[in-house]
Order: structure tokens, then sequence, then C-alpha cells
């Protein structure tokens, strides 16, 4: 065994091989476990990171969300308060409307009453004409009573064919 010992290469004993190869291997599976571990970190960095922009995108989804229903419900409180505005403005115009309407039936009403009176008096006066006429022929002719009685029917069927309510 003593001359196992004694051989050397280049002053290294195989058994201080045997250690580097060793140390060797156990470095190659150290550094090949790191590589591992580093490629798991990584991964998991990747995981988390997908996950914090997974609750990122979220919670800016929501506050969007939010900020849009908030702006949702000004937008409908403002359109709600000028609809009302609007119907209240629309109200107070058709009541103006509707007065005015009224206020021009009582007009058109009075309008159809005095022309319905104008022409009741134009026809009083027309009888009234002939009558005068037949009258100043009747003196101008010597007394031709044919003319003063067909004057004086017309008259009298002028005043007595009227309606009560038209002679006021």
């Amino acid at each position: 065994m003593q001359q196992m010992e004694s051989v050397t290469v280049q002053g290294v004993a195989p058994w201080m091989i045997w250690i580097w190869v060793f140390v060797g291997v156990a470095l190659c599976a150290v550094i090949a476990t790191v590589y591992k571990v580093v490629q798991i970190v990584r991964e998991e960095k990747k995981n988390r990171v997908a996950e914090i922009e997974r609750i990122a995108q979220a919670a800016i989804q929501a506050k969007t969300e939010k900020l849009a229903d908030e702006i949702s419900d000004k937008v409908m409180k403002a359109m709600e308060d000028k609809f009302q505005e609007i119907d209240a403005k629309l109200s107070h115009d058709k009541k103006e409307l509707d007065e005015h309407d009224q206020t021009l039936d009582r007009i058109t009403r009075t309008l159809e009453s005095v022309d319905a009176n104008i022409r009741d008096m134009r026809e009083g006066f027309t009888c009234l004409a002939r009558g005068t006429i037949a009258s100043l022929n009747h003196q101008m002719h010597n007394g031709n009573g044919d003319e003063m009685e067909r004057a004086a029917r017309e008259l009298n069927d002028y005043l007595t064919a009227r309606p009560i309510s038209r002679m006021k």
C-alpha cells in the first residue's frame, strides 16, 4: 500500500484527484441547483408580477367603473335637473298657450257676434233705405202705394224675422 500512496502524477496523489473530481461534481451540482433555483425564482417573480398586474388591472377597472358610475350619476342628475327645468318651462308655456287659445276663442266668438250684428244692421239699413226711397218716390210721383206697401212689407219682415237675441 505504500507503493500506491507513493504514486503521484506530477506531485499530485490519486486521492487528491478524486477529491478534486468530487469537488467538481459537487460544484456542478451546486451550480445546477442554483440555476434551477434561479429559474424557479424567475418563474415565481413572473407569476407574482402577473398576479400584481392582474390585481392592478382589476383595481384600475374597478376604479374606472366607479369613476364612470360617479360621472354617469352626475351626468344623469344634471340631465334630470335640466329635464325638470325644461318640463317646468314647457308646462308654463303650455299654460300661457292655453290662456292665449282661450282669449283667441273668446275674441273669435266676439268677432262672429259682431259680424252677425253688422250683417243684421246692413239688412236693416237696406230695408230702411228702400223704405225711405219708396217714401221719396211716393212723394215725387204723387202717391204710388205699391212701392210703399212693398217697402213696408220688407221692413216688417226684417223686424219680425230677426231673433230677439240679435236685437240687443
